[in-house]
């Protein structure tokens, strides 16, 4: 789900790592979508920017037997994200699967959400069902301030970086669906990582 917009710069992680990455990767960026917020998660997706085509996954989630749907069901969610039980159910992944792929396309790799409070629950939750634990770092900076801290180190203006960031809403809009949002962080980390004077907005 869409997390709030961040100029440049801006300090505000969530949680202890302070930004601070461990790994000289590239970061991958994922997002989830669920029933409502503090409900359940229905999709998962990630996009990785290391090389020059974005790579990138998305699952619906399977929900177990024993997930109280009906309960955190929220219509209007629903009408943003286009998704329907009936769809979870004849082509979601249970839990496990989603864990395992996760862990032998991510391991070693750093996280990153717009929304890492309530995706990192969702992830753990997924993860949590499937009896296992992930084989990559969840990180807590949210990834419009690990991308505005990428802009300042790169020499960005305020005026550049924000056309940067139209230009990315142009080419990677977010869509309410797990995979859209997750490529259009992964475009723009793509793009600010270049520098402005290596790339320019069309």
């Amino acid at each position: 789900m869409d997390g709030a917009a961040a100029s440049l710069p801006s300090s505000a992680p969530v949680a202890a790592d302070a930004g601070v990455r461990l790994s000289t990767s590239a970061p991958v960026f994922y997002d989830c979508e669920a029933t409502c917020i503090g409900g359940l998660p229905i999709e998962i997706s990630w996009a990785d920017p290391s090389a020059n085509e974005i790579a990138s996954e998305s699952h619906l989630i399977k929900p177990p037997s024993h997930w109280d749907m009906q309960s955190v069901w929220d219509p209007d969610a629903a009408k943003l994200h286009g998704i329907s039980r009936e769809l979870l159910a004849a082509n979601g992944k249970p839990p496990f699967m989603i864990a395992r792929r996760m862990n032998e396309a991510l391991a070693g790799r750093e996280l990153f959400s717009d929304a890492p409070g309530d995706d990192e629950h969702w992830l753990r939750t997924i993860f949590g069902e499937a009896d296992s634990d992930p084989s990559f770092t969840i990180r807590r900076t949210h990834a419009d301030v690990l991308i505005g801290n990428l802009a300042v180190a790169r020499g960005w203006t305020l005026a550049a970086y924000e056309a940067a960031k139209e230009e990315a809403a142009r080419l990677a809009p977010r869509t309410h669906r797990a995979e859209a949002d997750a490529r259009h962080l992964a475009l723009l980390w793509q793009m600010v990582s270049k520098g402005p004077n290596n790339y320019r907005c069309e």
